[in-house]
Formats: C-alpha cells, structure tokens, sequence
C-alpha cells in the first residue's frame, strides 16, 4: 500500500490529480492511500508519512518549497512532485531533490510516465545489497542510501549516506542491478543516484552537498535529456 498526498490551494487541480491516479493504480493492479488538502499545514500535522506527495507551489499557509522541505525533513524517502504553472520554480524544486516537476494543466501522458517511475522508486528503495566495510565486516545497505558508485585503480566503491565501502563486483553488474529509474551514469566510472543531485551544471554535477562527480563529454547530451525527463522538464 502506497501512502500518496496531494496539496493544491485549487480543489480543481486536486480532482485532477486524484483522477489520474485512481486511473493509473486502477489499470495496474495497485492500492493506495490519499491524502488531499487546500492547506500545506495538514498535512504536516498528519501522523502518517508519504511516500509520495504532489505538490503546488504557490499556496497560503505555507508555499509549497517550504512544506517539501519541511515534509522530506520527517520522511527523506518521500517522492516529492510538484504541479505548477511556475516553471521559475524549477531550481529551488531541484534544491529539494524533485523527482518530477509537472506545469499546469497536466498532461495525462507525462504524468502516467512519472507516476510510474515514481512508484517505481518507492517500490525498490528497500532493497539491500551486502558490502565489506574497512574492518571485513559485511554490512546491508539499502539501495535508496547509495549517493553513487565508483570504479578506480580497478576497483569498485560503493559511497552511502553511511559510509564508503567495496565491492567485488564489476560496474557492469552495478549498471545492471540498480535501478534505472533514478540511478544514472554520467560518466563510465560513476553511477549516480539523482535523488542526491543538488548541483547540475553541463560538465560536472554535485552529490549531497558533497561529492563532485564528472559527466563526460560524449554523455552531456544524453544525461541531460534523461535528467530534465526524470524532474518532468
């Protein structure tokens, strides 16, 4: 069971989203949950976490940067969308690790293929995959925690929220087993996870504030067409 919110100060809006929904987990064979308001404060006083939450921007109470913020701070896992007329918005959305950023009205085809990805993502981010830390040990890490994966001097590193570890597997395999709907490879020795993305520029993008990884010259045109798919550009 999915838990889904949608938050728009127009009620229209929200009807609309909740159609193509329904319509989307109906012709699936999905179930979910749906919490619908006009006020971003409801749903931050809700006691139930999201796993994917649709969004407006520009809302009274509380505009919709803030409460993505605010609703990713209790839930990092959440799958954030926004549905706006305000495409100027679109940076400070990136800054929050958008998944998708939808303009009004909604176009049925875009929003059936985000809402597939986005389902996707929620439900693969529990994954684990068993890595040696630096003492031998073998640890889990889940697939959602992995910021990206690395091959240097022939060897492969995988980088977490938690830590840095090895693995004996090639790069190939990781290209094979992670998911592809929000793992990228930017370069031939990276796979990134963009939902780590918080800086994009056309060489170079920038992982959890931290890691500055390559896109390579022959892959700009390609990672950024599948990059401004993937926030709904």
């Amino acid at each position: 069971m999915i838990n889904i919110a949608i938050c728009d100060d127009d009620l229209e809006y929200i009807d609309d989203v909740e159609r193509h929904i329904s319509q989307y987990f109906a012709e699936n064979g999905l179930t979910f949950n749906l919490f619908k308001s006009q006020n971003g404060n409801d749903l931050l006083n809700c006691e139930h976490d999201f796993d994917i939450a649709f969004l407006d921007i520009e809302m009274p109470q509380i505009d919709g940067i803030r409460l993505g913020r605010q609703l990713l701070a209790k839930n990092p896992d959440m799958v954030l969308i926004y549905i706006t007329a305000y495409n100027h918005y679109l940076d400070d959305a990136m800054d929050l690790g958008v998944a998708r950023f939808f303009g009004k009205p909604i176009n049925s085809e875009r929003f059936y293929k985000g809402l597939k990805k986005a389902v996707s993502r929620v439900d693969n981010t529990e994954i684990k995959f068993y890595l040696k830390d630096k003492s031998q040990g073998v640890v889990a890490v889940r697939c959602r925690d992995i910021i990206f994966v690395e091959i240097k001097n022939r060897k492969v590193k995988v980088t977490t929220k938690n830590g840095e570890y090895d693995s004996n597997d090639s790069i190939k395999t990781w290209r094979q087993r992670l998911n592809k709907s929000y793992f990228r490879i930017p370069h031939n020795s990276f796979i990134v996870n963009t939902n780590y993305i918080t800086y994009y520029s056309k060489d170079r993008i920038t992982l959890y504030d931290k890691y500055s990884v390559p896109i390579a010259y022959s892959k700009r045109a390609e990672f950024k067409r599948s990059f401004l798919m993937l926030i709904g550009e």
